[in-house]
């Protein structure tokens, strides 16, 4: 017990202090949130929080668990996303307010996790693969974990009615549900005012601007956004493996080994 007590000291000795700081006070911001969830008693909500704080020590474990040396950079990015994707994001709707929250959140993951899939190659082959092949399996982790994510999202939706896949309104779709002939060639409907909803105990709910969309455009534009997030690191990661790793920006996001 005393040899485990001593190997977890001499691991926050080495901890950047900087990294610690900032972990305890996000953290510490986290669990006013999570204390407040219990006293208003949104269960959806102390759930987000709850898992919000145990996220935060991801980092920290993989970091012992698996012998790596994360950058600062990398580990204070991990703890400000997920602070500011489950936290505010969730718990205090930012998402609705600022529309491009969303948007960078998606950006920033699919540039870290990028740079941490192509660790995986560098850690697991020393170097050996080529240079295409790391940047490709880099770009296929963020992608992977980006889609992996927007499952999530669905079966957190279907199953515990929740909305992380925010609602959209649309003004113009294009469908074969439509097609009276039973043909394949959809029926165009443009300039969509409203939508009414006709529930089965008679109430109507009307959308006054267009067609409720349920999900749909918020995936792939979060897929899409991934996408140019992945890309990104990948270009930098190509001028990073050229010049035989020196110290750039992609180094600050890249875990190593002990």
């Amino acid at each position: 017990m005393s040899k485990i007590k001593k190997t977890v000291e001499d691991y926050f000795k080495e901890k950047n202090k900087f990294v610690l700081f900032a972990f305890f006070v996000i953290w510490s911001l986290t669990f006013i949130a999570f204390i407040n969830t219990i006293i208003i008693g949104d269960w959806v909500k102390i759930g987000l929080s709850f898992a919000a704080l145990m996220f935060y020590l991801i980092p920290s474990f993989v970091s012992y668990r698996f012998k790596l040396r994360l950058p600062a950079t990398l580990e204070i990015t991990f703890y400000l996303f997920v602070f500011a994707s489950l936290v505010l994001g969730e718990v205090f709707a930012f998402y609705g307010p600022f529309p491009f929250w969303d948007i960078i959140l998606h950006l920033l993951s699919g540039f870290v996790i990028a740079g941490i899939g192509l660790s995986i190659v560098e850690i697991i082959n020393k170097g050996e693969k080529s240079r295409l092949f790391t940047l490709l399996f880099a770009f296929c982790f963020s992608m992977t974990l980006g889609t992996m994510w927007e499952c999530l999202e669905f079966t957190f939706d279907m199953t515990a009615r929740t909305d992380a896949q925010k609602d959209a309104h649309v003004r113009q779709i294009s469908t074969i549900t439509l097609q009276r002939d039973g043909g394949n060639r959809p029926v165009r409907l443009n300039n969509i005012e409203k939508t009414d909803i006709y529930l089965q105990n008679g109430e109507v709910i009307t959308i006054d601007e267009g067609f409720l969309d349920i999900g749909i455009m918020d995936t792939m534009k979060d897929i899409l956004v991934n996408m140019v997030g992945a890309t990104l690191f990948c270009i930098m990661g190509a001028s990073y493996l050229k010049n035989s790793k020196k110290d750039t920006i992609v180094k600050k996001f890249i875990p190593i080994k002990n």
